[in-house]
């Protein structure tokens, strides 16, 4: 007997030591087949951006988990400063960070390169419009920067933080490696790249040399699951610790019951109605009107969730820097709605053809629009396409309505109202961004206020600016603000950040992230090895046994423990026979076990 429990006490403490001590892995699903680059100056899907946050780092940043205009950090640079031309931005980098992989000593020299890669119209970076104010930056030595930009702009710090117009990139890298920097991203953040699959996930490994800390994780796998449902089951069987999900009530009901934590998370996108002045019979304001009166946004926001959605009054979305609610609101109003169509010269109503996106963000507000509208007469036709068509078609003035969903950095009224409602914007033409309704060529528009706000330094005098434009546009009635939908996710309770995650639009992991690990218990008498994972079985054949771990499916033939997921054989291999009453095995369904043997013990 005493050699009997020696040699399960032996076999438990081997089992028991990678769980403890070993190296910790994180997985996450995001809902994207595969990424479509990992270049920072390029990158925008909701795939790529939670990966290129381990890996790049930008001069500045905001603390973890909140995006705030107001709250600046210090990141590779650890202090900045203006000068009294208001033109010349000095910023002054931190010493000693190193490049994964051997590529040296972040230098100014990086910074420049990625400034210039950024602007140069050759380069092609999507960024570049959003840093249209920059003229050029320069090296003053070896850990000094200085940027120029062409008119005062006092948003030039906030531009430098986590997003794709911040990052610095190593010009050895990008030099060394050419296009492949696009799946083989080369930074100074807490992780680094390990591997990539193809339509299948992307494996980072902790950066031991971070000038931040040493990772508590080891690894971080990023799965590429673009079916809702199909997250979700991983989500619930524990095969990854953090998903996203699509923002309805139903689903942050259900996971919350499961006993998963929900975060819904800000900056929301703010959805509109863009009406096109240039197309008959929107060019009538009467009609545009009619057409608002005629919209519930509570109705819109109670089909959403109440925890998902809000109803919009501005055309900047609450929030910004700037906002202001003290304008026109064009209530919910059926009688008024059929009135104001009747001074217009449609009595009887009208019919209206538009395109409109598949997609679940998209389709289902437009059909909910398309029953509110057939109560005053506007019969809406809605034209169906796939979302990447739908993005095209709307960029060619098919649409006389378009809605559309976004948010914009920095949370002021600089870039979101220049994109929407600035001349230079026009759907068209060579400077063309957004603005679909033609405002400030169909209509005088508010171009001076959105310049004089872009580059005055007085935030108050930018905020009176910014508050005049949104009168303007309100009372002009060239758009409809409907709701802002927020971001949803869940993970398990396991998965610890190391900080609280108010905005992103997915899981932040930074060196503090974790995976809480839960030790052994007494069940029935015996000991279960409890990783966190759900248990989906319970009592059979009138005995106690271990719940069953979803990352080792098994079966038992009298005393021999079977794995049957496939997976290649550990040290116990495929089936082995139990010690005792104990069974231990390695079975998974392609998860990494990189943190030591999966256990189980009857």
């Amino acid at each position: 007997m005493k050699i009997k429990a020696t040699l399960i006490a032996m076999v438990l403490f081997m089992v028991l030591v990678p769980i403890w001590a070993g190296a910790q892995t994180a997985h996450l699903a995001v809902g994207v087949a595969d990424v479509g680059t990992l270049d920072p100056h390029f990158a925008n899907k909701i795939g790529e951006v939670p990966i290129i946050r381990m890996v790049y780092q930008s001069l500045l940043r905001h603390p973890s988990g909140e995006i705030d205009v107001a709250q600046l950090e210090p990141s590779l640079a650890t202090k900045w400063e203006v000068a009294d031309d208001k033109l010349t931005w000095t910023f002054h980098l931190r010493k000693g960070v190193k490049w994964h992989e051997g590529y040296g000593e972040l230098t100014a020299e990086d910074v420049k390169f990625s400034i210039d890669r950024i602007i140069d119209p050759d380069v092609g970076s999507p960024a570049r419009k959003a840093l249209s104010a920059v003229e050029s930056a320069s090296v003053v030595d070896t850990y000094t920067v200085q940027i120029k930009t062409k008119q005062p702009y006092p948003v030039l710090p906030a531009m430098m933080v986590e997003e794709r117009f911040g990052y610095v990139i190593c010009k050895k890298a990008a030099e060394k490696l050419g296009k492949d920097i696009q799946f083989h991203p080369v930074g100074t953040g807490p992780f680094m790249y390990e591997a990539y699959k193809p339509r299948e996930s992307f494996t980072l490994k902790a950066n031991p040399d971070y000038w931040g800390g040493k990772p508590k994780l080891a690894k971080v796998v990023v799965s590429f699951m673009p079916d809702n449902s199909t997250r979700e089951l991983a989500l619930r069987n524990g095969e990854v610790h953090a998903i996203n999900i699509p923002a309805k009530q139903e689903w942050i009901d259900r996971l919350k019951e499961a006993g998963f934590e929900v975060n819904l998370t800000s900056p929301a996108n703010m959805f509109v109605l863009h009406y096109n002045l240039t197309q008959k019979p929107m060019d009538n304001k009467k009609v545009r009107m009619a057409l608002c009166h005629a919209i519930s946004r509570d109705l819109m926001v109670q089909f959403l969730g109440k925890d998902v959605a809000k109803p919009e009054v501005s055309p900047l979305p609450s929030g910004y820097v700037g906002y202001t609610d003290d304008l026109a609101r064009y209530p919910y109003d059926v009688a008024k709605a059929k009135k104001l169509l009747a001074e217009a010269g449609f009595k009887d109503g009208f019919k209206l053809s538009m395109n409109i996106s598949n997609s679940n963000i998209y389709l289902p507000p437009m059909q909910i629009i398309q029953e509110m509208w057939k109560k005053v007469g506007v019969d809406l036709e809605l034209q169906v396409v796939d979302h990447p068509t739908y993005h095209k078609l709307i960029r060619k003035d098919v649409n006389p309505v378009v809605i559309y969903g976004a948010y914009r950095y920095p949370l002021t009224g600089t870039r979101y109202l220049t994109q929407f409602y600035h001349s230079d914007s026009i759907v068209g033409k060579e400077t063309a961004v957004i603005n679909f309704s033609h405002y400030g060529e169909a209509l005088p528009g508010v171009d001076e206020y959105i310049d004089g706000a872009r580059f005055e330094l007085d935030v108050d005098k930018q905020v009176r600016m910014w508050k005049a434009a949104q009168k303007q546009i309100k009372g002009d009635c060239v758009s409809f603000p409907l709701f802002t939908r927020k971001y949803a996710m869940a993970k398990s309770k396991k998965f610890d950040q190391g900080f609280e995650q108010k905005s992103y639009s997915f899981y932040q992991v930074t060196e503090k992230s974790r995976i809480k690990e839960s030790p052994g218990h007494r069940l029935g008498g015996r000991f279960r090895i409890d990783r966190g994972l759900p248990a989906t079985r319970g009592i059979e054949n009138a005995q106690i046994r271990l719940k069953k771990n979803p990352l080792c499916s098994h079966d038992h033939v009298g005393r021999r423990h079977h794995c049957v997921s496939g997976h290649a054989a550990g040290p116990f291999g495929p089936g082995h026979r139990c010690a005792g009453r104990s069974c231990f095995g390695r079975g998974d369904r392609g998860l990494p076990h990189g943190d030591g043997t999966q256990s189980a013990t009857h």
